[in-house]
C-alpha cells in the first residue's frame, strides 16, 4: 500500500479549520466537539470510499468529493461564528423559504471581514487541491486490505447513526429538511388555505353589522422592548406614545417561533395546519361575509408560493407593492399607503384588510428614508462596539419610520363612523444587540427578545358600543392561540374555539407558554 499522506492532509485542513473556527466563536462545548467527531467520521467514509474504488474512479469523484465536503465545512463554520449554533432543520426551512431580494440582504446584513476571510480560506484549500491533482493511493490494495478499509465507513456510518450525531451533518440535514419540506408542502396544499371558502364546522357569526371595517396589522421583526410606548428610553413610537390612552396595550405577548414561517404557521391558522380541517382567519372572515384583502410589502418567493403567500391568496383583493429583484432595494412600506386607502374606500359594507409591512425586518438601514435617520452615535446596545451602535441605532430608526407609517393608517380610521377595529403585533421579535452580541432571531440560539412582542388594539366607539371584553395588560400569552382571540374580537364561533384561550375573554386561562424548539418561556 502507498498512502500519499500529504493528500490525507489536505483532507484534514477543512476539518481543523472548522474546528478552530467553531471553537473559538461558539466556544469548545459539546455541540463543537460533537460536531468535530461527525466531521471526522464523514471525512473517514469519503476517503475510504475513494480507496475502494478503482483509481481512474477515484480521480473522478475526488474533486468533487473534497470540494462538497470543503463547502459544508465553511457553511458549518460561517454559520456557527454568526448565530453560535449549529444547523437545524429550522435553519434550512427558512433558506427555502427565503426569495433572492431577502437573500441579499441577509449577506449584506451579516457579511463582514472575518466571513470573507473564511471564505478565502475554504476556497484556497480546494483551489490547491484541484491543482495538486493528489490521490490517496498508487495501486490495488489486497483483499485483506479492502475488507479492513471497508470496516471504516460501516462502524463510522453506524455510529453517526446511533449516537444521533448525525443530525450535524450538513448535507444530511440539508437532504432531510428538503425531503421534509416537499412533504410539508404537499400536506399544506391538500388543505386548500389558499380557496376562499373551508370547511369550518359549527361556524356562526354572533354579530351582524350593517357596515364594519376591520384592520389587521401584521408587523415583522419587532421586539416590543424597543418600543418607548413599552418604556423603552428612546422615543422611538412617538405617534403611538400620544394615543396611549386610546389603546389596549398588552405587556406580555410573545410568538411561539423566532421565524416567520413557524410562527405564521401556528398564528393565522386554527391548528398549526396539522389537521385535514384546518382554516386561516382569512377564510374565517370570508365566510364571515367580510370582503378581504391583503396588501404586502413582502415580495413572493416567485413561482413557489410560501405559507404566506397561500394563506394570503384566499383573500378577494391580493395586492403586493414589492417588486424588488436581487440586486435592489426593497421600497418603503409607503408604498402601501395607496392601496390602503383604496381599501378603505372600498363600497364592501364588511371590509377585513390585512397589512404586511416590512416594518424592521433586516437589513434595518434600508427600512426608513433619510428623514428618519434620528439616532445615530452611542446607543443603548449592551455591547460597545462599533457594529452594535450602528444596528441599533438602525433598529430604532426603522421603529420611528414604522410608528409613522402606523400613523398613517390610524388616522385614516379614526375619520370612519362605522364600527371599526385596528389590532397590531408582529411574528417575531429580534435580538438587536440586547442579551447577546448579535442582531437577527433564530430558534436555534434564542433570547428573550426574538419572541417578545408588541401586541396592541385600537376601537373606535361605534365597535366599543358592540364589544363586550376583558382587559387585563399583564396577561400572559403566547401567540400560538391567536386564532381564539381573533375569533372572540370578531363575534366568530366555530368548533374548537376556547374562550380560555383568547387573551380578550373573561375566562382566559394563564398556561406554560411553549416557544422556539418546545420549551417553555416562563423557563
Amino acid at each position: 500500500m502507498n498512502f500519499r499522506y500529504r493528500s490525507i492532509i489536505l483532507w484534514l485542513l477543512p476539518l481543523f479549520a472548522s474546528l478552530a473556527i467553531q471553537g473559538i466563536s461558539f466556544g469548545w462545548n459539546r455541540v463543537v466537539l460533537s460536531n468535530a467527531i461527525e466531521n471526522l467520521l464523514t471525512v473517514l467514509i469519503l476517503i475510504s470510499v475513494l480507496l475502494l474504488v478503482k483509481t481512474k474512479v477515484a480521480k473522478l469523484l475526488s474533486p468533487a468529493f473534497y470540494v462538497l465536503w470543503t463547502l459544508s465545512c465553511l457553511v458549518e463554520s460561517i454559520y456557527y461564528y454568526v448565530f453560535k449554533s449549529n444547523l437545524s432543520a429550522s435553519s434550512i426551512y427558512i433558506l427555502l423559504e427565503t426569495n433572492l431580494a431577502e437573500s441579499k440582504e441577509f449577506i449584506e446584513f451579516y457579511l463582514n471581514p472575518s466571513i470573507v476571510l473564511m471564505i478565502v480560506g475554504f476556497l484556497i484549500f480546494i483551489l490547491f487541491f484541484l491543482l495538486k491533482k493528489r490521490t490517496l493511493k498508487d495501486n490495488h490494495f489486497s483483499f485483506i486490505h479492502k475488507i479492513g478499509i471497508a470496516i471504516v465507513p460501516i462502524l463510522s456510518a453506524c455510529f453517526l447513526l446511533i449516537s444521533g450525531f448525525i443530525k450535524y451533518n450538513f448535507v444530511a440535514l440539508t437532504l432531510k429538511s428538503v425531503k421534509d419540506y416537499v412533504y410539508e408542502y404537499k400536506k399544506i396544499d391538500s388543505f386548500g388555505i389558499d380557496k376562499p371558502i373551508a370547511e369550518i364546522e359549527n361556524f356562526q357569526f354572533q354579530e351582524k353589522y350593517e357596515k364594519a371595517t376591520f384592520v389587521f396589522v401584521l408587523g415583522e421583526s419587532t421586539t416590543r422592548n424597543r418600543l418607548s410606548l413599552y418604556g423603552y428610553s428612546r422615543n422611538t413610537t412617538p405617534y403611538l406614545k400620544s394615543i396611549e390612552n386610546e389603546l389596549l396595550v398588552y405587556t406580555d405577548v410573545v410568538s411561539p417561533n423566532a421565524y416567520t414561517i413557524g410562527s405564521l404557521r401556528k398564528i393565522l391558522t386554527a391548528n398549526g395546519l396539522n389537521n385535514d380541517d384546518d382554516f386561516s382567519l382569512v377564510q374565517l372572515m370570508n365566510q364571515a361575509g367580510f370582503k378581504t384583502f391583503w396588501l404586502s410589502n413582502h415580495r413572493p418567493i416567485g413561482k413557489y408560493e410560501s405559507l404566506v403567500t397561500k394563506i394570503a391568496s384566499a383573500s378577494d383583493v391580493y395586492q403586493i407593492k414589492n417588486t424588488s429583484v436581487d440586486g435592489s432595494i426593497t421600497p418603503y412600506d409607503e408604498v402601501l399607503l395607496p392601496l390602503i386607502d383604496d381599501a378603505l374606500k372600498d363600497k364592501a359594507n364588511l371590509k377585513f384588510i390585512v397589512i404586511h409591512p416590512l416594518g424592521t425586518h433586516m437589513q434595518y438601514m434600508d427600512r426608513y428614508p433619510k428623514d428618519f435617520d434620528k439616532f445615530k452615535g452611542k446607543s443603548t446596545s449592551s455591547f460597545n462596539n462599533f457594529r452594535a451602535h450602528e444596528l441599533s441605532n438602525a433598529y430604532d430608526n426603522a421603529l420611528l419610520y414604522h410608528d409613522s407609517f402606523l400613523e398613517n393608517i390610524h388616522k385614516q380610521l379614526k375619520a370612519l363612523e362605522e364600527p371599526s377595529y385596528m389590532i397590531y403585533f408582529s411574528d417575531h421579535g429580534e435580538e438587536v444587540f440586547t442579551d447577546i452580541d448579535f442582531a437577527g432571531h433564530t430558534d436555534d440560539n434564542p433570547t428573550a427578545s426574538m419572541y417578545e412582542v408588541p401586541f396592541l388594539l385600537w376601537m373606535n366607539s361605534s365597535f366599543q358600543d358592540l364589544s363586550n371584553f376583558e382587559f387585563d395588560a399583564d396577561r400572559p400569552y403566547n401567540l400560538t392561540d391567536f386564532i381564539h382571540s381573533f375569533s372572540e374580537l370578531n363575534s366568530i364561533r366555530f368548533k374548537g374555539f376556547d374562550s380560555k384561550k383568547s387573551i380578550f375573554s373573561e375566562d382566559f386561562e394563564s398556561v406554560s407558554r411553549k416557544v422556539g424548539q418546545d420549551f417553555s418561556y416562563e423557563d
